[in-house]
């Protein structure tokens, strides 16, 4: 008869074990939801071909928060969109943009229960949809990334707890934290939370 010295059917064994020994635990503290915001007067827009996810308007998105934080989740993410857009992105850095619009009003909402993050890219706000300001030849990784940061430095003066650069620039994570210091934003977070690689898959 085989003999077996590994036997991981024991912490298998039932749910009080398997409680103990997981490794990985989900919980709704640990999540964050994305919302999609959309500068025009609508309770929400359908994204096409993106199913059944929306954009949602200033005021719906401030109902939504709201509903959410009455079921205990706490942390949301926002991505923008522009009204229009330039072959820079300038939008992007716009004070008044719908990010910085909805985070001041969330702010001025809900105080500092909710823990606010906010994508930083130029690709919602070029009009050709690099993530970064296009030369005729290339993307200007510099320009770029002076962009990129200073509208993680909008983005932090509107309420944001954490920015979160979602482009492929260069150097742009320095340069975002370099900038937030130096305007006193020294507690603002910078999440990294995308990895982008050429591949053949």
């Amino acid at each position: 008869m085989l003999m077996m010295n590994e036997r991981p059917r024991r912490l298998r064994s039932r749910s009080s074990v398997r409680d103990l020994v997981g490794e990985t635990q989900l919980q709704l503290e640990q999540l964050i939801q994305p919302y999609f915001i959309t500068p025009r007067a609508v309770e929400s827009e359908p994204i096409a071909g993106f199913g059944d996810v929306v954009r949602w308007g200033e005021d719906a998105l401030l109902r939504r928060v709201e509903k959410d934080l009455e079921n205990g989740l706490k942390h949301f993410l926002f991505f923008g969109q522009a009204s229009g857009k330039d072959a820079e992105g300038s939008e992007s850095v716009d004070t008044d943009g719908c990010v910085p619009r909805a985070l001041r009003r969330l702010r001025s909402a809900f105080g500092n229960a909710p823990v606010l993050f906010t994508d930083v890219c130029l690709c919602p706000f070029t009009s050709h949809g690099h993530c970064g300001v296009w030369d005729g030849q290339s993307v200007h990784n510099d320009r770029s990334v002076a962009l990129l940061a200073q509208s993680a430095l909008v983005h932090a003066q509107a309420g944001a707890d954490f920015v979160a650069p979602s482009d492929m620039m260069d150097g742009r994570v320095g340069a975002i934290r370099e900038l937030l210091d130096k305007s006193g934003y020294d507690s603002t977070g910078i999440l990294a939370y995308t990895a982008k690689y050429a591949s053949a898959f």
